[in-house]
């Protein structure tokens, strides 16, 4: 080993003996299982029974899974909960730090560190993991033998449960481009991801130390050392936003927020990546970040210092054209919201922006107009002027019948980007994690007209259940159909089953099976 890899290699191990820590069943780390499941612990009692449970009973089997519990300091009895865990079940090894760290980096880095499995996971003390979704990953990455595998992130909170991050779930994926799919980098935490340990250790890939966002840098390295990755629509993890659940990223002040943001902007841009491949991370880290969570939302409305998020969005501005690049902001903006913010923030048009806001955040009936055969919503501003923000397609109207095997849908578009519909999504309305996809065939009748066709025999597999139909477009965009229906349509299936088509309350196209 040369002077440098020495230093290199002093460096790393220093970063790992600045917090003091004790292990329980250390022995356990020399054990060579399919995967690791890293957890950080702090004061997460309330949540970590659960937590844990939802490794154990794993279906690829706890015998093949290591679990890493690194607590950080815990005060509420979490520490005993984890003494006990691991006295049950000797591949459960708990860490204790001697000081908390203040963040889930060092924690998460720290597992990963002692880790000796062919793949990783992170679970966070608070959720949980679906019974099958380490199975399901590890089978995935075994098939396609790619560095990185994500499916399906559920968020559950007292009212219901909700998709979250659905670009990355809404396909069966194997061995794409990670840079194939639009949105890929706007969910970057630790949720329903798998990942060959083996790349983050000789890449040496780690959170940064930072309170918010270091999750988001993380998985920009991991994502950027995987040529090709694959995706599942299974559910795999279970993301907690209870009421009373109050995470580091809850607690965070926005301006705290942002200034992690832009700390990530500096370090992408310092890598000085082909500009295909950076201008979807600088999108994420300007549009999503620092537009869409900075402006529009209701904390800016409420906020008495506006002009902090101005001088804080000017900072991003002024970061991104310092470094130069090829391309220009407003270029690769994609929802026309956040371009219209945009131009009303570079021609220092404030109330006019926060007017705006005030609509997207405030207005209950925002109903599409349609002015020179093209659909806008309209705001009204002061003086009497209005702001138009553009539509990129509504569906104005269709209708519904039965030639011979066939379903079809006629649909009367406008916009200024009408799609190419793909498929039929059919999500259960009870059940979130249930969905059943429906091929059909599109054909333009007419500029503006199409007709969308699906094989009654289609259905003919599809659980008896009450679903909310959508069509699918640009891989995971989804849309309503609105229709207005006198009567249910009624189509028999085989097994005395039936395929019923309706009107929903809100007048879009429902359809359940009996």
């Amino acid at each position: 080993m040369n002077l440098i890899s020495k230093l290199k290699s002093k460096i790393e191990d220093d970063y790992y003996t600045q917090v003091p820590y004790e292990i329980i069943n250390k022995e356990q780390l020399d054990k060579r299982k399919k995967v690791t499941v890293i957890v950080p612990v702090y004061n997460a009692f309330d949540y970590l029974e659960k937590t844990v449970d939802s490794v154990i009973v794993q279906t690829l089997g706890f015998e093949n899974i290591t679990l890493i519990l690194v607590d950080d300091g815990s005060s509420d009895g979490s520490r005993h909960l984890m003494r006990k865990f691991s006295k049950l079940y000797p591949n459960i090894v708990s860490v204790f730090l001697k000081q908390n760290t203040g963040t889930p980096a060092f924690p998460r880095n720290l597992g990963a560190h002692l880790a000796k499995s062919k793949y990783a996971m992170f679970l966070d003390a608070d959720d949980w993991l679906s019974h099958d979704g380490i199975q399901v990953l590890y089978e995935l990455m075994e098939k396609t033998k790619v560095n990185y595998a994500v499916g399906k992130s559920i968020q559950v909170d007292s009212k219901k449960k909700s998709i979250i991050g659905r670009y990355e779930s809404s396909q069966d994926r194997e061995g794409v481009s990670p840079f194939s799919i639009k949105h890929l980098f706007y969910h970057l935490g630790p949720r329903a991801r798998m990942m060959k340990l083996d790349v983050l250790k000789k890449n040496k890939i780690r959170y940064p130390e930072m309170k918010y966002a270091e999750d988001k840098q993380f998985f920009i390295d991991v994502l950027l050392k995987s040529p090709e990755i694959s995706t599942t629509t299974e559910p795999v993890y279970y993301l907690n936003r209870m009421d009373g659940n109050d995470s580091l990223t809850k607690q965070t002040d926005v301006m705290e927020k942002m200034d992690s943001n832009i700390k990530v902007l500096k370090y992408v841009l310092d890598k000085k990546l082909p500009p295909s491949e950076e201008k979807m991370i600088v999108n994420r880290l300007i549009e999503f970040d620092s537009i869409t969570r900075l402006f529009d939302r209701k904390h800016f409305l409420k906020s008495a210092d506006k002009q902090m998020y101005y001088d804080k969005f000017q900072e991003v501005i002024d970061v991104f054209e310092g470094y130069n690049r090829p391309y220009r902001i407003e270029d690769h903006l994609i929802k026309p919201i956040s371009k219209v913010i945009y131009t009303l923030f570079m021609e220092d048009k404030y109330l006019e922006l926060e007017q705006l806001i005030d609509w997207s955040k405030n207005e209950k009936n925002k109903e599409p107009q349609i002015i020179k055969s093209r659909p806008y919503h309209k705001v009204n501003v002061d003086d009497d002027k209005q702001i138009t923000v553009p539509i990129p397609f509504v569906i104005e109207s269709s209708n519904v019948e039965v030639i011979e095997n066939e379903i079809k849908l006629k649909l009367k578009v406008t916009g200024h980007k009408i799609p190419s519909f793909e498929r039929v999504k059919l999500q259960h309305r009870k059940h979130i994690e249930e969905v059943e996809v429906v091929a059909l065939k599109v054909e333009e009748e007419e500029p503006g007209v199409m007709e969308i066709s699906m094989k009654i025999g289609d259905f003919q597999s599809v659980t008896k259940a009450g679903y909310i139909f959508y069509l699918m477009y640009e891989d995971y965009e989804q849309t309503l159909v609105p229709i207005r229906m006198e009567e249910d349509l009624v189509i028999p299936l085989q097994s005395n089953k039936e395929l019923i088509i309706y009107s929903t309350v809100k007048d879009h196209v429902g359809l359940k099976i009996k």
